[in-house]
């Protein structure tokens, strides 16, 4: 065997790639299998078996993986996988429960053990990110409705496929299962998504500010690929996956002002090295093997393809998905892919697994994978006859399972208790997860960072001092807990107590004793879990005992100013994000000029006006204005307060302030403009110079958090309008009367500007 290094082994793969994909275009087949035929004919088993180091390959095509978690991620919509959260969970549940079944069976079957047959399980219970995403790319479904389910669905994988790595790992070595570690696993996923999500969402708007003025396509270049491999190599730290410290990067830059131009620099990155994995996968090929085990080898395939459309389909109809989005959904994963490579090779690592496995896995990827293409190509046909062939009393369960679905659903967004109790839930559970990512940070550095020489202290004591401090940092997060327990216990007990029944203990003593216990019994399971987890990083009993006390302590003795800090952050983080959609609206706004001026070389354009506080349309229906027949200009779009309207109807009412975009000749557009900011007969009457919008949050405790906006006497009391609100990621533009306010609602109001400082004293009060 002769000596071979990195870049011989690059330039070979780039140009068998190269080959391999003008000769398969050339067919019109999909590259994806010119380069899985490239690696196998380069491979060890291929034309000349010295000519690369197999191991050198694989460790650059995990780059492909990173890379392309970094694309899902970029193109991240947090609303989006809101949406797809439930059915991708309850279909990725059916699809793992069913390919460990068909693993231990298959193992059985095939002569091999039990600990076979879980590796085998494991292997076909992860699709291929890399070939799904690639063929939903080519074929123009990323984002159609079907893809972003599938695309969630991938992203549940990743999770599963770090949970798995360390189990089979655990079984590996010690023959038993550690669930102890997959515990620990599932923890320090949520930590580190959830603290370093919300740090890059805090800072990435101002580093893509900073790089828009002032960063060329180098700097913009390094800096993306520096957070890429920064995140993810904190990922591994952690002992998580490469490829989720890609997603995450992905995810933290998703809508800034630069995601467009990053994904159109780094695009020819992903392209090599998604190659160079391709090229690895066919090198892996063992012809000899998969000949051995052929029939094995296609049953399993028919069975995995069947397998996970079948479990797919039917988690997500479950879940309320149409049975056609469904069944494209499902098609897009069958089959199996890059992490049964890694799971074999743990199994040869320990010595656990039969030598057939791996040839068996491997061949059972490799015919897969050469189906999903035409799966994909072949879905409308597939579903049409499968749905032309099922029995009529299944079609019929369907019908009645949907209206069944819709009902339940109806119902479960009808109930107060549930819509009222879902945000403190999840902010209890997001700031249990940063309180202890402040705390194993505070432990990472007290065992990293020596004690600086011009500090006269031991080390021991600024180990302590370190933890110290990680309790000003945790005590925000720990108030506003205690305030979102206070909020669950008011909720619980106005449910429990509220029937008749019940009327005689529903207020006085017996009120106060119940919600006490309640709330004992919150802080009980909130402490005993906290204990669990967070204890072992602290370096003495003693220094958790101080941590728990001085946090009590400081906690009772600054709770206003603590809850002023966390409203600032949290404020912080949401502007962050308004100023990102803002941001995207903007540059949509000069996408649409510049088509209009591409499409339309004649004199009409789209001008942007402001509507002024003394016109005489403020708080007029735009069907009054008749402003298409009067200068036979039109509006195009309009902007309030940062939030752009989604839908403008002839019942839309104009308000100071607003951005109207006007579409039409210049002398149109110039008409429309005077005859919008026609003032009133009135104007001298009105206050026109300290006229404001505002955007103001409801905190918790808020005397307005669920009764309806005609229920608040906000307008009477304070002579300012809500016209907006924005609710998570949903903006709801001139909201009915009868809307419920929730905590954390973002209002946008208008007003006069001591009127709206007014109304903002008193919500902190």
């Amino acid at each position: 065997m002769h000596e071979t290094n990195i870049l011989n082994d690059l330039a070979w793969i780039m140009f068998a790639a190269a080959i391999a994909a003008l000769t398969f275009h050339k067919l019109k087949l999909p590259p994806l299998l010119g380069y899985i035929a490239a690696g196998f004919a380069i491979g060890p088993q291929g034309l000349s078996p010295d000519l690369i180091e197999l191991s050198n390959v694989l460790e650059l095509s995990e780059l492909g993986v990173v890379f392309l978690m970094f694309y899902i991620g970029l193109e991240f919509d947090l609303s989006k996988l809101k949406k797809v959260l439930m059915p991708a969970f309850l279909a990725l549940s059916l699809q793992t429960l069913l390919m460990l079944f068909v693993g231990m069976e298959a193992s059985r079957w095939l002569g091999l053990s039990p600990l076979n047959g879980w590796f085998l399980g494991g292997i076909l219970s992860i699709s291929s990110s890399m070939v799904s995403v690639k063929l939903m790319r080519e074929k123009k479904l990323f984002h159609r409705p079907h893809g972003q389910t599938a695309v969630g669905i991938l992203i549940f994988e990743d999770f599963l496929a770090i949970l798995f790595l360390v189990l089979l790992s655990g079984v590996a070595q010690r023959g038993t299962m550690d669930y102890t570690a997959v515990g620990r696993s599932i923890l320090f996923i949520g930590i580190f998504v959830v603290a370093i999500f919300l740090l890059g969402k805090l800072s990435a708007p101002r580093v893509m500010k900073a790089l828009e003025s002032r960063g060329t396509t180098e700097t913009v270049t390094l800096t993306t690929l520096g957070l890429i491999f920064g995140v993810s190599l904190v990922a591994e730290a952690f002992h998580l996956s490469w490829a989720l410290g890609g997603f995450l990067a992905g995810a933290i830059l998703s809508r800034t002002i630069l995601a467009h131009q990053i994904e159109k620099i780094t695009e020819p990155l992903r392209d090599l090295f998604s190659a160079l994995f391709f090229v690895s996968v066919g090198m892996l090929i063992d012809p000899l093997g998969i000949w051995q085990n052929a029939p094995a080898i296609l049953l399993i395939s028919a069975i995995v393809i069947v397998g996970k459309f079948a479990s797919c389909w039917f988690g997500l109809f479950l879940s309320g998905q149409k049975p056609m989005s469904a069944g494209r959904a499902s098609l897009v994963k069958s089959q199996t892919g890059e992490f049964g490579f890694v799971i074999t090779a743990i199994g040869a690592k320990y010595a656990v697994t039969d030598p057939a496995l791996q040839s068996i896995a491997s061949g059972v990827a490799f015919v897969t994978i050469l189906a999903t293409p035409t799966l994909i190509s072949n879905q409308d046909k597939i579903l049409n006859f499968i749905e032309r062939f099922s029995p009529r009393a299944a079609k019929e369960f369907c019908t009645l399972f949907e209206k069944w679905e819709l009902t339940l659903r109806l119902a479960l967004n009808k109930n107060t208790f549930l819509q009222l109790a879902r945000k403190p839930i999840l902010r209890i559970a997001i700031h249990f997860l940063l309180v202890n990512a402040i705390i194993i940070a505070a432990a990472i550095i007290s065992e990293h960072v020596s004690s600086p020489s011009f500090l006269p202290i031991s080390q021991l004591h600024f180990q302590q001092g370190i933890f110290m401090l990680s309790i000003l940092c945790s005590l925000p997060f720990l108030v506003d807990t205690m305030r979102n327990m206070n909020v669950l216990v008011l909720l619980f007990s106005d449910a429990a107590l509220s029937r008749s029944v019940f009327q005689q203990f529903s207020r006085g003593a017996y009120r106060s004793v119940f919600n006490g216990l309640i709330l004992i019994l919150m802080l009980f399971i909130y402490g005993s879990v906290f204990l669990i987890i967070a204890a072992p990083y602290f370096p003495t009993g003693s220094v958790f005992t101080v941590f728990l006390i001085l946090a009590l302590i400081f906690g009772f003795i600054f709770w206003k100013k603590l809850i002023l800090m966390h409203n600032g952050w949290e404020k912080a983080l949401i502007d962050s994000m308004n100023h990102e959609n803002e941001e995207q609206i903007s540059k949509q706004i000069e996408s649409n000029l510049k088509n209009l001026r591409t499409n339309r070389p004649w004199n009409v354009e789209v001008k942007p006006i402001i509507l002024e506080t003394s016109s005489q349309w403020s708080g007029q229906k735009i069907r009054d204005l008749d402003l298409r027949n009067q200068t036979g200009a039109l509006i195009a779009g309009m902007e309030r307060g940062g939030f752009e309207l989604e839908t403008i109807a002839a019942e839309t009412r104009l308000y100071p302030n607003d951005k109207i975009f006007l579409l039409g000749e210049i002398n149109q557009i110039n008409q429309a403009a005077n005859l919008l900011n026609k003032q009133s007969a009135t104007t001298k009457e009105k206050e026109t110079n300290n006229f404001a919008f505002a955007k103001i949050p409801i905190p918790p405790f808020c005397q307005w958090i669920g009764v309806p906006i005609m229920g608040t006497d906000i307008r009477d009391d304070f002579n300012v309008t809500i016209v907006g609100i924005q609710r998570d990621n949903r903006r709801i533009v001139g909201p009915s009367p009868s809307e419920i306010l929730l905590e954390g609602d973002l209002l946008l109001l208008m007003g006069a500007q001591e009127k709206l400082q007014a109304f903002e004293s008193s919500l902190s009060e």
